[in-house]
């Protein structure tokens, strides 16, 4: 007969194994091709496509794409097929503005009225500091231009609908309001300040001198080489979607580039072939209406990101048909470009390929996003063993980072996608592994509502005010009014 010392030794023993056996799967797991097709397995096939590159150093690690670049002609997607880069296009058209500040054509603290004198005074505060970060103020064009309009919306016109209006969102640099107006208003700009089109000056001053020459601004009449046509899927097939009414904008969206190419504006945004070092410092830098910050937000047509102390400099794009995201860390010379020709996925799906892509290539420099490595581990085996998995994981030190709110948006992936079993378990894993995080039990009230469990959704909804910070006051509130709603239905019931 086995004594209890004896049966706590085969225990832990087993354990061990387990861990190890684990450690061992995670460490073959991480085969790069592997990860590339899980990656992109959804553009994989008579599909719209995908095309990425992975840089380091200046020097491309990776380079593919899947699927079609054009359906109807059965063209595949290459490295050097041309996407419309939507709005990922801000970083260029700040790009450009910058030149001209370097040129000593135009200054930050440039009024809008003294470029356009035509502009109306309510709008005579706003700085091109103020175009660049999202904080003019300016209205939505959307809401200003009927969107089942036959005549596609252009820059100008977009200048022109601004004109006709009499106030702003709130005042120039008092808030920031992600600002797509804005970046045509720039277009329009750099073309009163130039005397050139937006196009001619974005190819002569920026495409031509750092090697882009297949890189292009989307005119309606302009071929574009190589080029990629938007896509949606429709019930049982995919539909051409490469045009609505806003994609003829060029300021805020209308670059097409391939991934082939942007190694090339990569490398120009280490040096100053187009600009000072001190403006791209500015560029990679969040402001507020104080200035410049080292906190995260954003900068000049790029979202900046602090993770582990580093400075992540990021923008996704999204237009009819089309969905891209790219990604640079600059203290490790890392960059990642994934451009897509189909509306199908969100751009926060790239984002995650990118950060993903990121770390996988970068030699170890930077730790793989966990929530990925759970989603992998739980789409091949299931996630029923997934704390122990994740045990694992986390005995790789340094190898994983855990971010404990995309845990929570992976579990919210699949009560979105309705894998209840998955839902679950992911979400029970956050709240026993995170017990002090409010993001497991949020999971499980929202889970435990949507399937009817009324009476244990209000027991996780009250954990929300306990546990959540005024960080996320309108999730306490949010929480507060729904046991208030769902009492009442109990109530009503009975």
């Amino acid at each position: 007969m086995k004594t209890n010392k004896q049966v706590f030794l085969v225990f832990v023993l087993f354990i061990f194994i387990s861990v190890c056996g684990t450690s061992q799967k995670v460490a073959q797991n991480e085969d790069k091709d592997d990860w590339v097709q899980y990656l992109f397995q959804d553009y994989i096939g008579e599909k719209p496509s995908a095309s990425f590159i992975v840089i380091k150093d200046g020097n491309i690690k990776a380079c593919q794409s899947f699927g079609y670049a054009d359906l109807e002609n059965k063209i595949l997607a290459t490295c050097e097929t041309n996407y419309r880069l939507a709005s990922v296009t801000k970083q260029f058209t700040a790009m450009a503005v910058l030149i001209l500040i370097d040129q000593g054509k135009l200054a930050y603290h440039t009024k809008l009225p003294e470029i356009i004198p035509e502009f109306p005074d309510y709008g005579k505060e706003i700085t091109v500091k103020d175009l660049l970060t999202h904080r003019s103020g300016l209205q939505d064009y959307v809401k200003l231009y009927p969107r089942d309009a036959e005549k596609q919306l252009v820059d100008k016109e977009v200048l022109n609908l601004l004109v006709k209006q009499d106030s702003l969102l709130f005042p120039a640099n008092s808030n920031y309001k992600y600002s797509n107006s804005g970046y045509a208003v720039l277009a329009m700009i750099i073309e009163r300040v130039t005397g050139k089109t937006f196009t001619e000056f974005m190819n002569n001053e920026i495409f031509e001198k750092i090697g882009m020459t297949s890189s292009t601004v989307y005119e309606k009449e302009t071929s574009i080489k190589n080029r990629a046509f938007g896509y949606k899927f429709n019930d049982t097939i995919y539909e051409n979607k490469d045009q609505n009414t806003w994609s003829a904008i060029q300021g805020d969206g209308g670059v097409y580039s391939s991934v082939s190419e942007y190694v090339h504006w990569d490398r120009s945004l280490y040096d100053e072939t187009l600009i000072s070092s001190s403006l791209r410092d500015d560029a990679f830098s969040a402001w507020d209406e104080h200035g410049k910050t080292e906190e995260e937000g954003y900068g000049f047509g790029w979202q900046i990101d602090i993770r582990n102390n580093r400075k992540y400099v990021m923008h996704g794009g999204a237009s009819t048909g089309f969905r891209n995201y790219v990604v640079r860390i600059p203290s490790e010379k890392i960059s990642v470009a994934i451009y897509t020709n189909t509306a199908d996925y969100r751009t926060g799906s790239l984002r995650r390929k990118a950060f993903f892509l990121a770390s996988l290539y970068s030699d170890g420099q930077v730790p793989l996003p966990l929530d990925m490595v759970l989603e992998r581990e739980i789409h091949t085996n299931g996630s029923g063993n997934i704390t122990n998995y994740y045990k694992a994981l986390t005995n790789l030190q340094h190898r994983y980072e855990t971010d404990t709110s995309d845990l929570v948006s992976l579990g919210f992936r699949y009560l979105n996608k309705k894998e209840n079993a998955n839902c679950l378990n992911v979400f029970t894993f956050i709240k026993t592994q995170f017990p002090d995080y409010f993001g497991g039990y949020f999971g499980l009230a929202q889970y435990y509502r949507t399937n009817g469990n009324n009476e244990k959704a209000i027991e996780y909804y009250k954990k929300i005010p306990e546990l959540a910070t005024s960080k996320e006051q309108r999730l306490i509130d949010y929480s507060k009014r729904t046991i208030k709603e769902l009492s009442e239905k109990i109530g009503n019931r009975h």
